[in-house]
């Protein structure tokens, strides 16, 4: 009788350790920054040096139109702004962990 109780009392504890270190794991993916990756085009081909910015992080644009930017989660403002004065902006809400892609094609 003492036998069956004992194993289902180690395997109650058992099962309740699995639980937490599963928890404590899933808790720290909270924190892992989003990725925001921006493209700026304009006709359809890459804009280079069109400022950028994300939240309160700016910077330009590569050859190739894009620029990649790691944010908290939550909501942020995206606007861009190439050599010509052309602008657009829009927001975007991020998860922990998730990639977006914003796309702004600037016209001809």
């Amino acid at each position: 009788m003492f036998g069956k109780f004992k194993c289902a009392l180690i395997s109650l504890m058992s099962a309740g350790l699995i639980f937490c270190a599963g928890t404590v794991s899933i808790a720290g993916d909270w924190n892992e920054p989003a990725t925001v990756i921006v493209q700026v085009t304009a006709a359809g081909s890459p804009i280079e040096d069109a400022e950028v910015s994300v939240g309160d992080q700016s910077d330009t644009t590569g050859y190739n139109g894009n620029r990649v930017f790691q944010v908290d989660k939550g909501h942020h403002n995206v606007s861009v702004t190439d050599t010509h004065g052309n602008s657009d902006s829009r927001e975007v809400r991020v998860n922990p962990g998730e990639i977006v892609q914003v796309t702004f094609d600037l016209g001809a």
